[in-house]
């Protein structure tokens, strides 16, 4: 199911040929606790409970027992100028591993990472806080040039 534009095959001129499907799973978190073999995806709505199971099995070779899927509404919301902007329609499809299979989401942000950041972010609130002091020893002389003197 497939819209791209392949070019025509020519006999004699054999060329290496990759079908690449034209769908997108988006792995979504789930809000509330569910077991370990299931997971949740974002899909788009062409795509039907069949083809979702063949995309996990054939790309990611992902056995999978059950598929259930429901389509969605977009958001209706009110942009500045008071028109009314739909976001739009997406499926969500919920997949239930084998037993033996349990899915972890990926831990995007580890823990070494957020200590790394947070270092950096109190040295720059350090230097800014010595760039201030710094700014305020001649708060008194704010139109006398530097170059005068302090």
């Amino acid at each position: 199911m497939s819209t791209r534009l392949y070019p025509t095959f020519v006999k004699g001129n054999p060329q290496l040929r990759i079908f690449l499907p034209n769908f997108f799973m988006k792995l979504v978190k789930p809000k509330i606790n569910e077991p370990s073999n299931h997971v949740s995806f974002i899909v788009p709505v062409e795509m039907t409970d069949d083809d979702i199971k063949n995309y996990l099995e054939k790309i990611y070779k992902t056995p999978v027992t059950q598929v259930r899927s429901r389509i969605c509404e977009g958001e209706i919301k009110k942009n500045y100028k008071n028109y009314l902007v739909k976001d739009p329609d997406y499926r969500m499809a919920c997949i239930t591993l084998p037993d033996d299979v349990k899915f972890e989401f990926p831990d995007l942000f580890p823990q070494e990472k957020k200590e790394q950041v947070e270092k950096e972010q109190k040295r720059l609130i350090q230097q800014a806080e010595d760039l201030m002091k710094q700014r305020r020893r001649n708060w008194d002389r704010k139109d006398v040039p530097t170059w005068f003197g302090v």
